[in-house]
């Protein structure tokens, strides 16, 4: 009995499989489509009539439709006609045709770039595909970090009360708090000043970077380190943790100067008196060559207005060794006591604001006296021209270096404009280059370029003076048209110019200098540099003993090796130059080359 219902189960069994190999597809029907055509799922499915019914190929086409990302639901399925012949029906769900693009949330990127961002992904006026969605996502999130902001989409699609409206919701990391801690001595109000980031705004690392290291540049701090808290998710507390360091400076010395040899000096000095980010300074030095004593006075405050404007003011009396060598590098003296100086006195009013957080404008004014000694008779050639001055200097200035005290990265620029008036009252020297008494107008035109490089990753936030190798190249411009006095001309050589030469051994109305560094670190506070200047001066005035000058360009090369050493003083440069004919020059400085 049982023998037989198994058998008769079996015939049946094989009586619907064979059924079932035998059905065909007869015809395949298309419902719920109306922007996707036909054709297109069509072409899309592997099942096609005539084909051999098989379940597993509609399974299979099913998600192959699904994927398509047209459609928010996909059904497929097949019902016969007969016992031979089966019907494909396709029912689809389309997804709304697009009518416009919403974003909300963001705050850092303007709307118009996220959607640019988005491109042709998502096209108004045509159906929306969900295949578009993580292209799309890809190319925000590739906008956010480029502009140096974190954020995320946390939402895409269309909005069930308006379904032609897809919305993109982003998630932007927002500055929850900004504070400071360790400022026992800088006011609060100052550091504020400093800090750009404000609670409230999308977090910038570029911008608090920078902040940092503004804090730091100001050098009234040993340490600036960044402390980062987020309270709860998209929210950001940022702390500036610093170190203050000493601002105030009293020093007796003796010190070495490119132009007198020797010099005493006193200098009594604060750049953050009394926390209120303002500077005050005397400085006195009298030179063991003679001439007199040179006094400074001066006072600068960062922060004059709710623009941040700056004014620094100097009065001062300077008595200057024009160069280096007596008489010229000849044995013909210019003087009674064997001396060539410029008794300078007047005064500085310079005023100057950023434009943005990379580019700030200046105005300077500046009036002086100058005396120069009295030259002996106007067969040595020297040159005397005493009386007044009166400058205005007009900057712009784009600067874009990671740390200003000792650059590893970035650019700085700044163009300059400085219409003069000169009052000449007593000519002396040479008769055929000096007879200039009189009131002259003058403009003088400079244009410097400095650009720093380091093959090494940039500096982190927390470590703003970490050591790095850097090459560092200069190129400054100059010009000036118009009756100039012989002081105001364009100088080259010496240790802020081309080393290797005497001070100021070319001068003229016309400069072009260039300076490639290498600069490699030792220690923290010690580097090593290798340098190459290549420059001059010329068409200015007239050849003087066995300091001749040129009418046309000339350049002259100089090469060499140095030290640096940050001190409480500050940079300290030494520096042995190599001039065109091989001879060498020491040259030091209390700061750095540039």
């Amino acid at each position: 009995m049982n023998i037989r219902i198994c058998f008769i189960a079996l015939l049946t069994f094989l009586a619907a499989f064979a059924s079932s190999q035998t059905a065909v597809i007869k015809t395949i029907t298309v419902k719920g489509n109306s922007e996707v055509s036909t054709e297109a799922i069509l072409a899309a499915m592997r099942t096609k009539v005539g084909q051999p019914y098989l379940q597993a190929t509609l399974d299979a086409d099913k998600e192959t439709l699904e994927n398509m990302g047209f459609f928010q639901a996909v059904d497929v399925r097949a019902q016969a006609i007969d016992d031979t012949n089966r019907e494909v029906i396709v029912q689809v769900s389309e997804w709304p045709v697009v009518k416009e693009i919403r974003v909300v949330g963001n705050n850092g990127i303007a709307t118009d770039e996220i959607l640019k961002a988005v491109g042709s992904e998502i096209v108004v006026g045509k159906v929306f595909n969900t295949r578009s969605i993580q292209p799309s996502v890809n190319n925000i999130r590739e906008l956010y970090k480029k502009k140096g902001l974190f954020g995320d989409v946390s939402d895409f699609k269309p909005m069930l009360e308006s379904p032609g409206t897809i919305s993109i919701t982003i998630i932007e990391l927002t500055v929850n708090n900004v504070s400071v801690t360790g400022n026992t001595r800088t006011k609060l109000n100052v550091m504020k000043r400093l800090i750009k980031t404000r609670a409230g705004e999308p977090f910038r690392e570029d911008r608090w970077g920078a902040d940092l290291r503004r804090l730091y540049s100001t050098q009234w701090f040993e340490n600036v380190r960044s402390v980062e808290n987020q309270p709860e998710p998209g929210k950001i507390d940022l702390i500036a943790d610093v170190k203050e360091g000493r601002t105030g400076n009293f020093g007796v010395g003796l010190q070495v100067d490119p132009r007198s040899s020797f010099a005493g000096t006193l200098r009594l000095s604060d750049s953050n008196f009394r926390g209120s980010g303002q500077s005050v300074g005397i400085n006195f030095l009298q030179g063991t060559r003679g001439g007199g004593p040179s006094v400074d006075l001066d006072y600068g405050n960062p922060f004059i207005d709710n623009h941040n404007t700056a004014l620094n003011v100097s009065l001062y009396s300077r008595l200057i060794y024009r160069f280096s060598g007596v008489g010229f590098g000849s044995g013909n003296s210019p003087t009674e006591d064997d001396l060539y100086t410029e008794r300078r006195t007047g005064a500085t009013l310079a005023f100057g604001r950023p434009l943005n957080d990379n580019v700030s404008a200046s105005i300077g004014f500046r009036y002086e006296g100058i005396k120069t000694n009295d030259i002996k008779n106007d067969s040595t050639g020297f040159i005397q021209q005493d009386g007044t001055l009166a400058t205005v200097t007009l900057g712009l200035t784009q600067n874009r270096r990671d740390v200003d005290i000792d650059p590893a990265r970035g650019d700085w620029f700044r163009i300059e404009v400085e219409p003069g008036f000169s009052n000449i009252t007593k000519s002396g020297g040479n008769d055929a280059v000096t007879r200039v008494t009189g009131q002259h107008n003058y403009l003088k035109t400079t244009a410097e370029y400095r650009f720093y490089y380091s093959p090494q990753k940039p500096r982190g936030r927390n470590e703003p003076d970490a050591p790095r190798r850097v090459f560092a190249f200069r190129a400054r411009a100059g010009t000036i048209s118009g009756t100039v006095p012989f002081s105001e001309q364009f100088f080259a050589g010496g240790a802020a110019t081309v080393r290797g030469y005497e001070e100021d051994r070319y001068w003229g109305k016309t400069s072009l200098l260039t300076t490639l560094e290498y600069r490699h670190p030792l220690q923290k506070a010690l580097s090593l540099i290798a340098f190459v200047d290549y420059g001059g001066a010329w068409g200015g005035y007239g050849s003087v003993e066995k300091f001749t000058q040129s009418n046309s360009l000339q350049m002259n090369l100089g090469y060499g090796l140095g030290v640096s050493f940050r001190s409480p003083l500050g940079p300290l440069r030494l520096d042995i130059g190599f001039n065109k004919d091989g001879k060498s020059r020491t040259h030091f400085q209390i700061a750095t080359s540039f």
